[in-house]
């Protein structure tokens, strides 16, 4: 049955990007086409989509009400980070991967591959925790995630570093990225109330239905570009997929034991595994697009959203049996 859901949820997601890969080796994208749709994404379809998708998930009421399970949340990504930069340090990761590695470590796609598993594993009781998983994963995401990408760009070659000699300037812009600011603005937009035009609800609405599709497509024109060779494991790609799929999910569960047993906050079984279940989703789809962006490793990025995102059809189930082995059930 789990195994069989979470199969349903990525066989879509491997179509749109196998969509891509056949019509870019079709020759239906000229070579600018993929910077292009990058930054379309990355500056006004993200920034609708994280916009929408949280006045429509969140309500400041209930934030109170859920405070320890957003006190989890939180300290599981504090030290997901520091794991992430002793691993990225011991495995050695170089220049130009760094960023993108502690996102794939620490930061997954829990709203548009975890929530319909959430959903179809655990019913509506799930989607409070599992919204307080997305607010903390949004913003990890684009406070500090981006960031660290933004200050990773791959190194200049000797033969254009002799033709620059420029110093480069640091964009303060950088410091808020466009999906930053969606969700800066929502939640100014719940906080005070402020009502929001049908006509324009609709209108960002369409534009945050294209957020996954595009991002997809995207990764297939990628994945063309830098041949299927970019899918194959190295040291780096390895220490990545060990971090995403066993290291986080037991910094959450530790984290819950420790303030269970440290501070006597004891969370719903529900509340446990949607939490655990959630730290160990594929890597998010949108981190090609921001390695693009802030001249990464591009193939990279994208080999890492193929092979987490495959291979989170075999984790999950796994993950339930041993949550269920050690007596927690939803």
């Amino acid at each position: 049955m789990v195994f069989l859901t979470s199969l349903q949820s990525i066989i879509p997601i491997v179509l749109l990007i196998s969509l891509g890969y056949f019509l870019k080796g079709q020759g239906m994208f000229n070579p600018t086409f993929s910077s292009n749709l990058s930054r379309f994404i990355m500056s006004v379809i993200l920034p609708a989509g994280v916009f929408v998708s949280v006045l429509h998930h969140l309500h400041m009421s209930d934030l109170w009400d859920l405070r320890y399970g957003m006190l989890v949340v939180m300290l599981t990504y504090v030290i997901a980070y520091i794991v992430a930069f002793i691993m990225m340090k011991l495995l050695k990761v170089p220049k130009g991967r760094r960023g993108i590695f502690i996102n794939m470590v620490v930061n997954d796609n829990c709203l548009f591959i975890g929530l319909p598993v959430q959903i179809a594993l655990f019913g509506p009781e799930a989607l409070p925790y599992f919204l307080l998983y997305y607010i903390g994963n949004t913003i990890s995401v684009w406070l500090v995630g981006v960031f660290l990408i933004e200050l990773d760009p791959l190194p200049i070659p000797d033969n254009e570093l002799s033709t620059n000699t420029q110093k480069p300037k640091f964009d303060w812009k950088k410091l808020l990225p466009p999906p930053l600011l969606g969700f800066f603005t929502a939640l100014i937009f719940l906080f005070f109330e402020i009502p929001l035009a049908p006509i324009l609800h609709n209108t960002l609405n369409y534009l945050g239905d294209m957020v996954t599709p595009l991002s997809l497509i995207y990764i297939g024109i990628v994945l063309h570009d830098a041949g299927l060779k970019s899918m194959s494991l190295n040291k780096d790609s390895m220490g990545g997929i060990v971090g995403r799929f066993v290291i986080s999910p037991i910094i959450m569960f530790c984290v819950i034991m420790a303030l269970q047993y440290g501070a006597g906050i004891v969370l719903e079984p529900i509340a446990i595994i949607t939490f655990v279940v959630q730290s160990a989703g594929p890597v998010i789809a949108v981190l090609p697009i921001v390695a693009n962006e802030a001249k990464s490793d591009l193939p990279f990025a994208t080999g890492l959203v193929m092979i987490s995102t495959i291979l989170f059809v075999v984790v999950i189930p796994i993950i339930m049996e041993i949550l269920t082995m050690i007596g927690i059930t939803a």
